[in-house]
């Protein structure tokens, strides 16, 4: 018998294995492979740059272990209007490892890739899952120097029901070195648990999620005699990760955009959670993609991308994203008025 958590699974006649032409010509538009510093760690991320110059930008955060390349067949469905930046939070990806972690050290690194990453004068973060989390924290620190935030299927409940996701987990282990990449890569599993139609989505996210590691690297801290193929995160990165209780006061004071996006058969997609979101930010649109659950970006990618370039679209016509590109300058209406 299974120890797994039971989940209800898709009849095998709706399993899309190939992968369809729009995803084929997403992948063809590769992002550019950047690093920044924060804190002394390096941080890795992907850029597209617009097909239009002097355009604002964005940053996707990844959820819980996960890593940049889950939005690489997202970041091209908006560079029509937008740059587009996809990070790896620290010790997840490509980025570096750290002894220590704190909700502020993610915001760090995500402010550096937002603000030094070619993303215009107010930059829009997009974070799903632990992202949203640690994308509600940036809002807090920075948010006078953001167009918005957009919080993917994470919950800001009151202060009386705080959650501390990592308060009472059991002793941290190391990750799992296996010996060839076909293995490794037959463990993939999202977290939280759930299937998905898009097989494709979940072959392709999952081959990026591993490295393969040398005798005495310890890339996971194991054994040091180990070699193979192992997970791309530190398994100590939440040891003693403390979320804090001040999230309610975070988002309804922070000084930009913010916007909710849930799946709507997510467990996230709490409604009495939800009312009191929106009785404590009545000026935050949140709303749920169909047929999604909490792996928004792989239940439903296109619908996930015309969200988020809806929601940019409205907050750059308010003129939350900075100076419209185009615009014409203060100089110029007056001339234009003589």
């Amino acid at each position: 018998m299974s120890n797994q958590p039971e989940i209800a699974l898709f009849p095998e006649e709706d399993l899309i294995h190939h992968r369809p032409d729009w995803f084929r010509k997403a992948l063809a538009e590769e992002g550019e492979t950047r690093f920044v510093t924060s804190e002394g760690t390096k941080i890795h991320y992907r850029f597209w740059k617009a097909k239009r110059a002097d355009r604002p930008g964005l940053v996707f955060v990844h959820g819980n272990g996960a890593h940049a390349r889950w939005f690489d067949f997202i970041a091209p469905q908006l560079t029509d209007d937008y740059n587009v930046a996809s990070m790896d939070l620290p010790g997840m990806g490509d980025s570096g490892w750290r002894t220590e972690y704190t909700r502020e050290t993610y915001a760090h690194a995500i402010a550096a890739v937002a603000f030094e990453g070619g993303l215009g004068e107010k930059p829009v973060i997009v974070g799903h899952s632990f992202g949203g989390f640690v994308t509600l924290i940036t809002g807090g620190l920075y948010g006078d120097r953001l167009g918005g935030v957009m919080l993917c299927d994470f919950r800001v409940c009151p202060p009386e029901n705080a959650m501390e996701w990592f308060k009472n987990d059991p002793p941290r282990r190391a990750t799992r070195i296996y010996p060839d990449f076909e293995t490794a890569a037959a463990r993939f599993r999202l977290a939280p648990l759930q299937d998905c139609v898009n097989r494709y989505i979940l072959d392709y996210i999952g081959g990026h999620s591993l490295i393969e590691v040398k005798e005495g690297e310890d890339r996971g801290r194991g054994p040091e005699a180990a070699s193979g193929w192992t997970w791309k995160f530190d398994p100590f990165a939440y040891e003693g990760l403390h979320m804090g209780p001040d999230h309610a006061e975070m988002y309804r004071t922070m000084p930009c955009k913010v916007a909710g996006i849930y799946g709507a058969q997510s467990k996230d997609y709490d409604p009495e959670t939800i009312a009191f979101m929106r009785k404590t930010r009545p000026d935050a649109p949140i709303f749920t993609i169909p047929h999604a659950q909490h792996h928004i970006m792989l239940d439903q990618p296109i619908a996930f991308s015309s969200a988020v370039h809806a929601l940019m679209s409205s907050w750059e016509a308010e003129g939350a994203l900075g100076a419209k590109a185009g615009a014409p300058k203060t100089g110029d209406l007056c001339a234009a008025a003589e």
